[in-house]
């Protein structure tokens, strides 16, 4: 074998050896998991929400993508990357739960951590309605029995109308009995 043979075969031997540990390293070291991506239309109190009113996603917890609503096609409409666990601790895994902020305010709506395809979820916001604090029924004050009689009723003629009408009636015989004397 040439002496020059055999420098190149070491050079080459070298460069393969060289060149395997520089790829063994590349494969281990794997590509990040992608994100979870969400779209949809923002709503609040059933209107458009305005553009620049900021959507959070969340896993549990954890604060895993933030957007800004836009406009387009005359429509509010937002795109969210939901980090993975892997290149965000406590963000998504495969089926995890993902709930959304609206303007500091919980959508209605969830979705479902999946990295391999677009999930499509319109968010809505509305706002409490307010329960009315409304002071408590007056309670009716009672009335006080009639004093006398016991012949009222609620509502009804007291005693005393009937006492008056009896006293009426005596002065009226009694002006029919002195009538008839001074006849006599």
């Amino acid at each position: 074998m040439h002496p020059c043979s055999r420098k190149l075969g070491a050079a080459l031997v070298a460069a393969l050896i060289a060149g395997g540990s520089i790829t063994g390293g590349a494969l281990a070291q794997s590509a990040p998991e992608p994100p979870s991506r969400f779209a949809g239309t923002v709503t609040i109190d059933g209107q458009p929400a305005a553009p620049g009113t900021p959507v959070e996603a969340r896993v549990g917890d954890v604060s895993c993508g933030v957007t800004t609503v836009f406009a387009s096609g005359g429509q509010s409409r937002y795109v969210i990357d939901v980090a993975s666990a892997a290149s965000q601790p406590g963000c998504g895994t495969p089926g995890a739960t993902v709930t959304f902020v609206v303007a500091g305010r919980p959508a209605g709506q969830v979705g479902s951590w999946r990295n391999f395809e677009l999930s499509q979820l319109d968010l809505a916001v509305t706002s409490p309605t307010p329960t009315p604090t409304t002071a408590p029924a007056a309670t009716p004050t009672p009335r006080p029995p009639v004093a006398g009689t016991g012949l009222s009723s609620p509502g009804g003629p007291s005693g005393w109308w009937l006492v008056s009408m009896a006293a009426l009636a005596s002065l009226g015989f009694a002006g029919m009995g002195w009538a008839a004397s001074r006849r006599a």
